[in-house]
């Protein structure tokens, strides 16, 4: 499992890559597409298509935002001893590389940057991190629960 959590990681990263560098026409045409089968297998939804590829693309960012900082917790788990440095890496890396993803988008035809897709992707970023975090620390205090020493420390192993 230790070199799945990178290999993960890269993945997800490079999904992300190739997503953005979709020109604006084919990325609408994708996402309309879904928008047009969602709205034909559910038609009592009470919104437009514009807002369900609203609601589409925006909740992408944060999904995929959520997945890169969530593999990086557990890649970055067998080098990072300690939970909150372990997760402001996989948090601030995830960010970071959403800032990044973002204004690759200034290069890429039809796309643009924007500050509010930075913001929906560090969130996703912050979720993704702190759910490792508390499943890692949950584990934490089974293993010193269980122990005679309260200052046992946990090797996310």
């Amino acid at each position: 499992m230790q070199y799945l959590w990178p290999l993960a990681s890269v993945a997800i990263a490079g999904g992300i890559f190739f997503s953005s560098a979709m020109p604006g026409d084919a990325s609408g045409e994708a996402s309309m597409s879904i928008i047009h089968r969602v709205m034909a297998w559910f038609p009592f939804l009470p919104f437009t298509a514009d807002t369900l590829n609203f609601i589409l693309r925006k909740g992408a960012h944060f999904v995929v935002f959520f997945a890169l900082a969530f593999s990086l917790m557990h890649a970055l788990k067998y080098y990072i001893k300690k939970p909150a440095r372990l997760f402001f890496w996989a948090w601030g890396i995830s960010a970071a590389y959403g800032i990044l993803d973002e204004l690759h988008q200034l290069f890429v035809p039809g796309r643009g940057c924007e500050i509010r897709d930075m913001v929906i992707n560090a969130a996703g970023a912050a979720c993704g991190a702190a759910l490792v975090r508390v499943w890692l620390l949950r584990g934490q205090r089974h293993i010193v629960e269980g122990s005679d020493s309260s200052l046992e420390k946990n090797t996310y192993s």
